[in-house]
């Protein structure tokens, strides 16, 4: 009962984060995942189920300036699987991102964070639908367009058994305003 409450406690906290804060920027991106580095002797499959691993992500980044060239980010996300099985997957995640440059409208930037998502998706790498997230990623930024590689790590974070690893590398595309 305690694990199914922190659960839903912090789901909950990290959906609401982005509209709780104000920002400076806010974009929206697209995205295309695909399963990588998840001990399967086949590149990009999963391990246990032997599938390959594939979805398409829109998400709203709120982007807020903490101090020179670094910003927290908060994002909502959802995104449509496709393969092993179809399904949706929906969640939050927080990271700080990095801009390298003098100015943070033409600059190559990092991303590093965590979040929670639910995915209707039945892994049989996790023991439970809610998932913890651990990503980070390196990108450019060109004016008001953007474009970044990511990692993502979905884990149940030892709440259920099994607990292997679902991770992901996910382009993505997108747009300031």
């Amino acid at each position: 009962m305690r694990k199914r409450l922190f659960m839903i406690v912090a789901v909950a906290a990290v959906f609401f984060c982005p509209f709780c804060c104000g920002s400076d920027d806010n974009a929206i991106t697209a995205g295309y995942g695909f399963g990588i580095f998840n001990r399967d002797a086949d590149f990009g499959k999963l391990r246990g189920q032997g599938q390959q691993y594939y979805f398409y992500q829109l998400a709203y980044a709120r982007e807020k300036t903490l101090v020179t060239n670094l910003c927290l980010l908060a994002e909502p996300f959802v995104a449509y699987v496709s393969d092993p099985n179809r399904g949706l997957d929906a969640g939050m995640t927080a990271s700080l991102k990095y801009y390298f440059g003098k100015e943070n409208r033409n600059s190559l930037f990092a991303t590093l964070g965590a979040g929670a998502a639910y995915t209707t998706i039945k892994f049989e790498e996790q023991g439970t639908h809610f998932l913890f997230i651990l990503q980070g990623g390196i990108g450019y930024r060109w004016n008001n367009y953007f474009i970044e590689n990511r990692f993502r790590h979905y884990s149940n974070g030892g709440t259920e058994r099994p607990n292997r690893s679902v991770n992901a590398n996910i382009v993505n595309i997108g747009m300031h305003f």
